[in-house]
């Protein structure tokens, strides 16, 4: 993952896949951080980023986008 990405948390993938609201978030800075996180993230419904560890985050990528645009 780097800068610029579209994020979700990967336990939210099945949402996206039903159609319903998941968070949403852009990966604004890459580093090491305490309790092992190693990304800083600015969530859809946050005014600033969060430390969270990218294991447990998933791409937003062609996949969950076909799924928003009714393409599943």
């Amino acid at each position: 993952m780097q800068v610029g990405d579209l994020v979700t948390y990967y336990f939210q993938r099945p949402r996206w896949r039903k159609g319903q609201s998941a968070s949403v978030g852009i990966i604004v800075e890459t580093g090491k951080y305490t309790a092992n996180r190693d990304v800083k993230v600015l969530w859809n419904d946050g005014t600033e980023p969060e430390t969270e560890a990218s294991q447990h985050l998933s791409l937003v990528d062609d996949s969950l986008v076909e799924v928003i645009n009714g393409r599943s």
